[in-house]
């Protein structure tokens, strides 16, 4: 099975890039799943947003810390394909983890956010292990939408051997470790931005310099630019991933 993990989708060169590229790949892949949680001009998921991810071909939307910032999203995620931080509090909407299936495989998606320099949720190691005991699964993906580099590997450490992949988000600078833990998962601190990099993070410059320079808040803009898909592509044999590579493509 070959399995397509877009990073970051942020704002409009984001879903430029992901209605422009992957069309034209989705055939190599029997899984796609993507991260749209800024989707929306930067911040958060709406239906508009969330449809054109769907119609260029992804199976499954991941969020993060901005999964609230548009209202329309609590209607999607009881009803969509869309999975939210699994180790929020009892009684939030949506589910935080989700079951494909495809080449005969269940593979068991989990996301959860992590705690180090964000705003404190449940503990997610203990999360991760619920989820895994109790839902029936061939193979797993844990997101860990998270600030740390440490706590991303502290988690695939603690996961190591027991899921087929841990892969980071959050910070949407792609990270160049793509490799396997000793136990055989396979891992990667951050899969990156599908945006534009003429930005900072996906967001315009000068508004993100004023805030370094001046320590004042200022409103939020998204950046305007040449897209890139990037994403990282994982090839299963059975419930492991047998091999772990980047992907980029930039705009013409």
């Amino acid at each position: 099975m070959r399995l397509l993990f877009i990073g970051d989708i942020t704002a409009k060169p984001g879903l430029r890039a992901v209605s422009m590229h992957l069309p034209d790949i989705r055939d190599d892949y029997d899984l796609v799943i993507a991260n749209g949680e800024n989707a929306a001009g930067g911040k958060g998921l709406d239906k508009k947003s969330y449809r054109l991810i769907r119609e260029a071909g992804v199976d499954l939307v991941t969020l993060g810390n901005h999964a609230w910032d548009k209202k329309e999203v609590f209607e999607l995620i009881e009803r969509e394909p869309i999975i939210r931080a699994a180790n929020y509090p009892p009684g939030t909407p949506g589910k935080g983890f989700w079951l494909l299936e495809a080449a005969g495989l269940r593979l068991l998606v989990v996301q959860v956010m992590g705690r180090v320099f964000m705003d404190a949720l449940d503990d997610p190691f203990r999360t991760v292990d619920r989820i895994l005991e109790e839902t029936p699964h061939d193979a797993a993906l844990v997101e860990v939408h998270a600030e740390a580099t440490s706590e991303k590997y502290a988690l695939g450490h603690y996961l190591d051997g027991r899921v087929a992949a841990v892969l980071g988000t959050h910070t949407h600078i792609p990270t160049l470790d793509a490799a396997f833990l000793p136990k055989g998962t396979a891992i990667q601190a951050d899969v990156g931005m599908t945006g534009t990099y003429q930005s900072i993070i996906g967001g315009d410059v000068e508004t993100f310099l004023a805030r370094f320079l001046t320590a004042r808040p200022q409103p939020f803009r998204s950046a305007e630019g040449k897209a890139r898909f990037v994403a990282t592509e994982l090839v299963f044999d059975g419930p492991r991933v047998r091999a772990i590579s980047p992907y980029f493509w930039e705009e013409p």
